[in-house]
């Protein structure tokens, strides 16, 4: 009886040796930076195991395997899941049946064309950037939202969002619709109507204004400046559109091949705003002009001091004098 009683008392002790093993001994592989997989739509269980194997993120595949068949891990949700330092693998398993994911950052910022946009979404989110691009370049997507294809990107605000990994298109645009709403509601869609301009159009000058300012105490004045001549039909001759228009964001100096590129981005060809804008502006950018200075500028030119200011000027004899003293300084520079 007693041989019987301690054969049976090993027996427990294996056996919780072994639970212990499998479902609370820490099974994360050490990592100075913490771990995560992201799961796609429509992965099996295989696929996740695949995952974990080729990241290299347990210490014992096994374990996790045969701890996923006991507690019954069939239906995969897919998402972006971040490993702390000491989960075992029910904690882990807990996590991956749960769908507890956690959500990613997309900051969008310094987006300059809608291929970019797409392909930043793309790099974020489970979104195919082919399938987002196409999206952005379909006509009647973008007449729901009363834009076309060179005003869409208005519609999406620059700032840093939180989205679950595994976001599909429709939820995208519908999150960024409802934040747009948001936005222009109010106090902004009345500025904007006194000014006589739609929110895409107010955009539109937005990136304009962005695109010349280094220094944002800059940006109202420009803004300003751009109103002026919009207001007495005035061409913008803006030099940031004509970089634009010919795709040259390298370009360290306009020169007359980008003034005489045709195309309806042209400022200095085209009276009035260019069709779309030629980034998406900041938040800040679109305050400046909603919110601008009141002024009687007309010109504006980089200060020949090279301080990254502007001189402003209300006759166009003034602003030819500082031109020419920044052309000077250019050349001398021997920026071409």
């Amino acid at each position: 009886m007693r041989k019987i009683l301690i054969a049976l008392l090993v027996v427990a002790i294996a056996a919780g040796a072994a639970g212990w093993w499998l479902f609370l001994k820490n099974n994360i592989t050490p990592s100075e930076s913490q771990p995560f997989v992201n799961i796609p739509t429509g992965s099996k269980v295989s696929d996740v195991l695949a995952l974990l194997r080729d990241k290299q993120i347990l210490q014992s595949i096994p374990s996790f395997e045969y701890a996923a068949r006991i507690k019954g891990y069939q239906t995969v949700k897919p998402g972006h899941y971040v490993f702390t330092r000491h989960m075992n693998n029910r904690e882990i398993l807990n996590m991956l049946q749960s769908g507890r994911q956690t959500p990613v950052k997309l900051v969008i910022y310094n987006i300059r064309t809608k291929e970019e946009f797409a392909g930043l979404v793309g790099r974020t989110l489970e979104i195919d950037s082919v399938a987002f691009l196409a999206k952005l370049n379909d006509p009647e997507f973008c007449k729901g939202y009363g834009l076309d294809t060179n005003t869409i990107l208005t519609h999406f605000l620059t700032d840093n969002y939180e989205f679950k990994w595994n976001t599909h298109i429709e939820g995208f645009t519908e999150r960024m619709d409802t934040y747009y709403d948001k936005y222009w509601q109010g106090a902004r869609m009345t500025k904007a109507a006194a000014l006589g301009y739609k929110p895409s159009e107010i955009i539109t000058l937005a990136s304009i204004v962005e695109k010349e300012c280094i220094f944002d105490k800059e940006l109202p004045t420009v803004a300003s400046v751009y109103l002026n001549r919009l207001r007495i039909n005035m061409p913008l001759q803006a030099d940031p559109t004509l970089v634009f228009a010919l795709r040259d964001f390298d370009a360290r100096r306009v020169t007359n091949r980008h003034k005489e590129y045709d195309s309806p981005y042209n400022t200095y060809k085209y009276p009035g705003l260019p069709p779309g804008p030629i980034c998406m502006p900041k938040k800040k950018s679109i305050e400046a002009v909603l919110n601008h200075d009141d002024t009687e500028f007309l010109y504006f030119c980089a200060n020949p001091d090279m301080s990254g200011y502007s001189v402003f000027s209300r006759t166009l004899d003034e602003q030819n004098k500082v031109a020419a003293l920044y052309r000077k300084k250019l050349d001398e520079m021997r920026v071409h």
